[in-house]
């Protein structure tokens, strides 16, 4: 799964729905009308295409799920008892070397698997009922990968505070409880220069600040990456609802356009018909005008030759 978000089949930036070839209204607009007429044509082609497109992308996102879960079971769960387990400054900071790669490649891995989810939503028929279950649950199971993910990160944070909480204490044995809390809160916040490595063991205090400055720093990493993850589940949670107009307006549009084509077809044939009419109202108006004047013509020769006799 780690090559997920580097993939260039299947990547960022491969769907484009103006393209020629994933928009149904590209083709010349001859072949358009013809196709309506038809009843079958590029509507419904490019329709079929982007059902298929959407189902395979929630495919590509639920086997990526499935993946994040046997590497937060697998890879995470294993770093961070290394982690915990390590007991010299070297074995510490290989530790958390390895943590940072393990919790970067499953981060880089969440937003891919967003934004195939953004792809999905931005594909004119996404909003289908043909469709809209399965993206539903693929929705529905990344936002529970998150908070999976979240809270093996939420535990592992804890049990990293009481160790540095205990180094502390180990570093600096006369300090007071009120001390050491405040000892402890500076080395999370990352101020390495609060952390006094005193007393007459002076080689076990050095081991024990190292140890308690590695674990800080792979707790600043977590909760940075917290924060990130909310943001990425909120976006998550919240796709369907903003994309759904978009979606919607798209599907509208795709709609209006057949229907606009069918009008226009419509307004020919009637203005076809109107101009035949007008063109045979136009004979029948001249044959009586020709009938009118027969007749003035006949009534006046008639009277002139009455007149004559």
């Amino acid at each position: 799964m780690s090559n997920y978000g580097n993939q260039q089949g299947g990547g960022y930036g491969q769907y484009d729905p103006y393209s020629q070839q994933s928009n149904p209204y590209s083709a010349p607009q001859a072949q358009r009308y013809q196709d309506v007429e038809a009843g079958n044509g590029g509507y419904e082609m490019g329709q079929a295409n982007n059902t298929t497109s959407i189902l395979n992308k929630c495919t590509e996102i639920n086997d990526g799920l499935r993946d994040l879960k046997a590497k937060r079971e697998g890879r995470l769960a294993q770093a961070q008892h290394e982690l915990l387990d390590s007991s010299t400054g070297k074995e510490d900071q290989a530790a958390r070397q390895n943590l940072d790669y393990v919790e970067d490649d499953i981060n880089n891995t969440f937003r891919y698997l967003r934004d195939l989810l953004k792809k999905i939503k931005q594909t004119p028929g996404s909003g289908d009922a043909r469709v809209q279950t399965q993206v539903d649950v693929t929705s529905r199971n990344l936002r529970k990968e998150i908070e999976q993910y979240q809270k093996a990160q939420s535990d592992f944070q804890k049990r990293l505070q009481e160790q540095v909480r205990r180094r502390y204490e180990i570093a600096n044995p006369d300090a007071t409880p009120e001390q050491v809390e405040q000892g402890v809160q500076n080395v999370l916040m990352g101020q390495e220069q609060s952390f006094q490595s005193t007393g007459l063991r002076t080689r076990q205090a050095n081991d024990a600040k190292q140890a308690a400055l590695e674990r800080s720093t792979a707790i600043r990493k977590i909760e940075k990456d917290m924060i990130e993850l909310s943001r990425l589940y909120q976006e998550v949670a919240e796709l369907v609802q903003q994309q759904e107009p978009a979606v919607e307006q798209i599907n509208q549009g795709a709609q209006d356009v057949v229907e606009n084509v069918d009008n226009a077809n419509k307004q020919i044939d009637s203005a076809i018909v109107s101009a035949r009419n007008a063109r045979r109202w136009k004979w029948y108006i001249l044959i009586v005008v020709i009938l009118i004047i027969a007749i003035v013509i006949g009534v006046a020769v008639g009277v002139t030759e009455a007149n004559k006799k």
